[in-house]
């Protein structure tokens, strides 16, 4: 028996768009489109003011006659497997609604008076599987999403057909007239699309399965010629992870796997855009690693901006910007060739792409500004805003001088002042531990931090230290590792808040960009503690911090996430039992203990020459075959 599967929904759903791109994952199907294909008829009213027919000049029975001979040449005219835009309960609901606008009766009265006079133009006997795609399952919003996803203003007349359109498909939804409902509400595309075909391999219809979808996010480049899309793209790669790949690479696989001679010119733009996706999540698929991936260059816009329909959110288009006096100066070609390529890329739409770019960048400043801007774009999109402050239980003795520093720090410009270290995480300890206070600004002229007056030392002489840093390097990541650590707890639970600004964004920094980090700044701790340690009488206190921030580092790399000295100690100490490490806890050496007993420094010394010795050989597993070079003694 021969098969039909429909695609239906209300306006702006993405039927047609959906179904077009299913239409390449069923081999052997027929894509019948949509029933005005099928009769001469509609061209004719189409001339005329189609509205004006659809609602006022044509009767009822005229319209059903029309939309449902349509359907039935269509039924008449597909293969063994047809795909067609709006099926047959998609067809009754649209004359349905209209026929409620239009006569003024019930939606119920007349979607039965629909169905009754369609089936008068039943096509032959053949297994229908109707999909339903979705805006919302009430159909109120249904309606709203239809009418907001217009692109140009709409009557009242077509608000009240969305209305009884929603009404009517809701009734069909309850009388089971689908075999699959998809709702869509504010998912991307590629999330639509994979749903659609897995329902369909539910119904034993024969669909190819989309590849895994591993990535994280999209960075798609654009810009006219020469300027800077590749040293962008290497940024990327070398700087934040991201894989770099050419779209024209990917195209040229694609084409080359379904046989196709030239993809630019048998694909319109909107085929290219589903089949460069395919082609994204395969390479992923085969390269788990790869789940940033940098893709350039973008030169079609109507592709681009399709792009970012299917992916949504995951996708930013960056643009760059570089005056044609620049771009002529740093190419490598004469500027009769730089010229004919840029007019390609305009007929292309090129340069529009920067009106839909999430992002457009003036390059004509030094590298140095342009990779600060990259950094801005990869962290922007991992901003959240920060929870209310948590429960940070401060002890009584730093209360005054704490509401002290945030007075003196809080002003209009004044986003967030957080107690950091081991008084946010409750590892504080009297005469041993610092007062360690961050303050981020929008703007931190040195004349304003020199007019803030903060003590320097707590009430027991305790160091207060104040780190400083403007809302823009906060959310772009521009921090040092400690500062992002710090920054990426309070993001997680306000923990440390002293003070917040309403709706406070910061970068929500994760698990692995926290463990990069911390391991950037390995050689420079151990740089300290060697210098610290070496010292004939050294400061043990400053050795301690040391010890344990290496620890902390390590474990952070382990994948053990822990702040409280303490509880590093212990867990280091345990997980890692080759470094034979016999630090002191906390309590014991904490005031002036390890000044009054000499094995306190000592075992505090001992364990900085055990860390370093054992930073020493990690990783040197795999035995070195440089030469030695002769003579190398000096005599």
């Amino acid at each position: 028996m021969r098969t039909a599967v429909t695609l239906n929904g209300a306006d702006n759903v993405g039927k047609t768009t959906n179904a077009r791109w299913l239409a390449s994952a069923m081999p052997d199907v027929e894509f019948t489109g949509t029933v005005d294909r099928w009769d001469r008829r509609w061209a004719e009213v189409s001339r005329r003011d189609f509205s004006q027919w659809w609602f006022v000049d044509s009767t009822t029975d005229e319209h059903i006659d029309l939309v449902f001979s349509s359907h039935a040449a269509r039924c008449a005219g597909g293969g063994s497997l047809a795909l067609e835009d709006r099926g047959w309960p998609m067809l009754v609901a649209t004359c349905a609604a209209t026929s409620a606008v239009k006569d003024g009766t019930s939606t119920a009265e007349a979607l039965a008076h629909v169905e009754a006079r369609a089936r008068r133009y039943a096509p032959a006997p053949r297994r229908e599987l109707h999909l339903l795609l979705r805006h919302s399952d009430q159909p109120v919003a249904e309606a709203h999403h239809a009418v907001a996803r217009e692109p140009v203003p709409t009557t009242e007349r077509y608000v009240e057909y969305q209305r009884r359109l929603a009404e009517a498909i809701d009734l069909q939804v309850d009388g089971g007239e689908y075999e699959a409902i998809v709702v869509r509400g504010d998912r991307p595309l590629l999330d639509v699309q994979r749903e659609i075909r897995e329902a369909l391999t539910q119904l034993d219809v024969p669909v190819v399965p989309l590849p895994p979808d591993r990535i994280q996010h999209l960075w798609v480049l654009a810009g006219m010629s020469e300027s800077g899309k590749s040293t962008l793209g290497e940024s990327l790669r070398t700087d934040h992870t991201a894989t770099r790949l050419k779209i024209g690479y990917l195209m040229q696989l694609a084409a080359d796997r379904l046989g196709v001679a030239d993809p630019y010119r048998e694909w319109d733009e909107l085929t290219q855009a589903q089949v460069l996706t395919e082609e994204i999540l395969r390479f992923a698929a085969l390269n788990p690693g790869s789940h940033r991936i940098s893709l350039e260059s973008a030169h079609r816009f109507d592709a681009t901006a399709h792009l970012r329909r299917i992916w949504g959110e995951r996708c930013e288009i960056v643009f760059l910007r570089l005056p044609d006096r620049l771009r002529a100066q740093r190419a490598t070609e004469a500027m009769e060739s730089l010229s004919a390529r840029d007019a390609i890329k305009r007929s292309r739409g090129a340069d529009r792409i920067a009106s839909i770019a999430d992002t457009v960048i003036d390059n004509g400043r030094s590298l140095a500004v342009l990779k600060r801007a990259v950094t801005e774009v990869v962290h922007r999109r991992s901003e959240v805003r920060v929870p209310p402050r948590a429960d940070t239980a401060i002890p009584e003795a730093l209360q005054a001088v704490l509401a002290e520093c945030v007075a003196r720090l809080t002003d209009s410009e004044t986003a967030l002042v957080a107690a950091t270290g081991s008084l946010a995480h409750q590892g504080w300890q009297s005469g041993w531990s610092d007062i360690d206070l961050l303050v981020v600004r929008d703007t931190l002229p040195l004349r304003w931090l020199q007019a803030r007056r903060v003590p320097q030392s707590g009430p027991a002489g305790e160091k207060i230290a104040l780190s400083s840093f403007t809302t823009r390097e906060m959310l772009a990541g521009l921090v040092p590792p400690r500062v992002l650590h710090a920054v990426r707890q309070i993001a997680r639970d306000g923990r440390g808040l002293l003070y917040r600004r309403s709706a406070l964004v910061l970068n929500a920094f994760d698990a692995p960009t926290d463990d990069r980090a911390s391991r950037s700044e390995l050689p420079l701790v151990a740089m300290v503690l060697r210098r610290l340690a070496a010292n004939p009488e050294p400061d043990v206190r400053a050795v301690y911090k040391h010890v344990v921030l290496i620890m902390k580092i390590i474990l952070r790399a382990d994948g053990v996430d822990l702040d409280p000295s303490d509880e590093v100690r212990l867990a280091f100490t345990t997980s890692h039992p080759d470094a034979d490490i016999d630090l002191p806890a906390v309590a014991e050496v904490s005031g002036d203990r390890w000044r009054q007993d000499e094995t306190l420094s000592h075992r505090v010394r001992g364990a900085a020459a055990k860390i370093l010795a054992y930073h020493d050989v990690l990783g040197c597993s795999l035995a070195s075959k440089t030469p030695r070079t002769e003579g190398s003694d000096l005599r």
